[in-house]
């Protein structure tokens, strides 16, 4: 249990099943009202070891009740013209082509740039749930549950779970909770997203129905990087692949 009063389930599951584990409770997420991630964390590690970066129960009410009622898409496309703006006035140099850059954030820009669509999504692969890469190569993952609405609420009811280290968004302001949230749910209906892994700086979300055409991977693209620019540094190529695939790896330096 958290300090603001969330409990965390979990189990602990061999690598190679954490895909599966999660496809099975991901299905049952409206008969039992809780919500599956992989990670590598322990229910304890997430509500002792972590207790200090979490809120009090005042807060997380208060936030819970905003990303509910908050009009997700609006704050969404707010995250973008704000990435947009703090990339042409904070990040260009003065030689650069500006209209370049703002093609990374606007789709009717950037769709022209991409590839034709393409007939089905192309298959994603988890590179920290279930993959080997650097220190995720240990046997075994832990399957963590929440009592939410949907894993978009996840990143509210635990702050914590994972962290947009090193980037503080544009200016001086960083994303919040809530911020996250309105992404997460804008993509879970746009193009059936799902929280999938979390853990430190890294998330990975399943993707059911990816955009295929042009303009919906540019619009997936744009404001992919306007959420992470560590892992989103080419809006075209992202918006070719990652965009269009399965899975969304994300990773903040």
């Amino acid at each position: 249990m958290t300090a603001a009063g969330v409990e965390v389930l979990g189990v602990r599951v061999p690598r190679e099943q954490a895909r599966t584990v999660w496809e099975e409770w991901r299905g049952r997420h409206g008969e039992t009202g809780w919500w599956p991630y992989v990670t590598l964390s322990s229910p304890t590690d997430m509500t002792e070891g972590r207790r200090e970066l979490g809120c009090d129960a005042d807060v997380l009410e208060k936030w819970v009740g905003e990303a509910v009622c908050q009009d997700h898409d609006a704050r969404a496309a707010s995250i973008l013209v704000s990435a947009c703006r703090w990339a042409v006035e904070e990040v260009a140099n003065v030689d650069d082509d500006v209209d370049l850059w703002r093609s990374d954030y606007d789709p009717d820009r950037l769709a022209p740039l991409l590839a034709p669509a393409v007939e089905r999504p192309l298959q994603g692969v988890s590179q920290w749930a279930t993959g080997t890469r650097d220190f995720f190569e240990m046997d075994l993952r832990w399957v963590n549950f929440v009592a939410t609405r949907g894993g978009y609420e996840v990143p509210v009811l635990l702050p914590f779970v994972y962290t947009t280290w090193g980037w503080a968004g544009y200016g001086d302001r960083g994303l919040t909770p809530l911020d996250t949230s309105a992404l997460l749910r804008r993509w879970h209906e746009q193009w059936g997203a799902e929280l999938f892994f979390a853990d430190g700086s890294y998330l990975e979300l399943v993707v059911d129905r990816p955009p295929l055409d042009p303009q919906g991977a540019a619009q997936a693209a744009a404001e992919l990087r306007a959420y992470c620019h560590d892992t989103v540094d080419d809006a075209v190529k992202t918006g070719d692949t990652m965009a269009r695939s399965t899975m969304w790896s994300l990773w903040w330096d």
